[in-house]
Formats: C-alpha cells, structure tokens, sequence
C-alpha cells in the first residue's frame, strides 16, 4: 500500500523533477515537498491537478496505491511518441500489436492501407472504431482506452 507521499516521489523521480522544480510549479517551498515525501504532511487538494500535470499523470494515479491505474493525461507534445498497443484474445489463440500513434494516424487516412489490414475475422475486432480510439489518444490520454470481452474472445487497447 502506497501513501500520497510515496506516489509524489515515485512520479517525480520517474519523471526526472527536483524537489525544488516541483515547489516551484507549486508556488511553496521545497521543504514542504519533503514533508510530503516523507508523509510528514499531504498537499493541499487544490495543488492536486497541478502536481499530477507536472508529472503527467491523472490525480487517480497520483492517489491510487499501485502505479497501474487505469488512465492518465499527458500533453499532446509528448503523446506522439507513444505506443498504441492492442491484444486480441480469442480462445487459444493471442495477437498482440504495437504500432507508433504516428503509424496508426497514417493508417487510418489511407483507406487503401486501412483496408488490406486485418487482424483477425471476429466481429468483436471489427466492432472496434478505430477513429474514436484515436480520437482519444491525440487528446493525451494514456493508459487502457478500451476493453471488450465477449465469451473466449478479448479485445484491449491501451496507449503507452
């Protein structure tokens, strides 16, 4: 179980921030930094969206107490070098997809190149609307963007 304290220093060491960067983007002092880090006190609740922007994550992530949580919000900047990664699950048999948001924008407007690729015949894949998955992925968001389950068969699309 992770305190608020140990998701600030996990988050700001991960993302390369100093103790006296992050006072700075919150207009405090470096010393009430530490206490947060050291759990001797916890932010104020209005600097929870500015410090989890700073880090690039949601304010969820930044309070759950595991690093997995399910979405976060970066800048559209830094969502282009990110991965768009989808397994497909159906019974026995496992596909797993990385493709560049770059790649996958490409694809997406050449109807040609859209249509030659398959991943597989199931109606589920199928069902996907890929635009709208975009969509979300060139507006920041990080994490699993959808899930999709229907008997043997399992459809996740994340953004890394």
């Amino acid at each position: 179980m992770r305190t608020i304290g140990q998701n600030i220093t996990f988050y700001r060491k991960k993302t390369g921030i100093t103790q006296e960067k992050l006072a700075e983007i919150c207009e405090i002092t470096p010393q009430a930094v530490s206490k947060w880090e050291n759990d001797l006190s916890c932010p104020d609740v209005t600097l929870l969206k500015r410090i989890a922007r700073a880090f690039g994550v949601s304010v969820d992530m930044l309070l759950e107490e595991d690093e997995n949580a399910v979405v976060a919000f970066v800048t559209e900047e830094k969502a282009k070098g990110k991965l768009l990664k989808m397994r497909v699950v159906d019974g026995e048999d496992r596909v797993m997809i990385n493709l560049p948001i770059a790649l996958m924008e490409i694809i997406l407007k050449n109807k040609e190149l859209k249509n030659s690729i398959h991943i597989t015949d199931k109606d589920l894949m199928k069902s996907v609307d890929f635009e709208k998955v975009m969509e979300l992925a060139s507006l920041g968001i990080i994490g699993k963007i959808l899930e999709v389950q229907s008997g043997s068969s399992l459809v996740e699309i994340w953004v890394e």
